[in-house]
């Protein structure tokens, strides 16, 4: 009997080659997503100590100065947070598309293998008969040869 073998097994390993590769990018832009999300808590946190500062600072005496950097300090971390929020917004966006891409190569990847397998099976199927029909066909001249003599 002849050997299984996959004619499209090329394309398969082109399939599963793109697979890796959009799971790498996807892999990438959920990174970006991640820091992009720490890096606006760090900015939070930074302006809540900020404000805790300022609180200290006013129960004390009151400096013009000082309430300009602290205004000024604030105001740039606004600027950042919202600047940080649209870039995280895209950042998803992104993430998304490389998610979807990922699923459709998935999916490409499942169809050849499905098609290998019912190949397979197939191929296994017509193994099957034909050892079934050699061993009948030895069956029935066994048979043959003990009744002539």
């Amino acid at each position: 009997m002849k050997k299984f073998k996959y004619r499209l097994q090329a394309l398969l390993k082109v399939k599963e080659h793109i697979e890796r590769e959009r799971q790498k990018e996807h892999a990438t832009a959920l990174q970006k997503v991640h820091h992009q999300s720490n890096e606006l808590d760090r900015l939070d946190r930074s302006r809540d100590s900020s404000l805790s500062q300022q609180r200290g600072q006013m129960k004390e005496n009151l400096l013009v100065a000082e309430m300009l950097i602290y205004s000024r300090y604030l105001a740039r971390l606004k600027r950042e947070r919202l600047a940080g929020t649209e870039l995280l917004k895209a950042l998803e966006e992104e993430k998304e598309k490389k998610r979807t891409d990922l699923v459709e190569a998935a999916k490409e990847r499942r169809v050849l293998e499905k098609l290998k397998e019912r190949q397979l099976a197939k191929h296994t199927a017509e193994v099957e008969q034909v050892l079934t029909k050699e061993g009948d066909e030895i069956a029935v001249t066994c048979y043959r040869r003990k009744t002539q003599l």
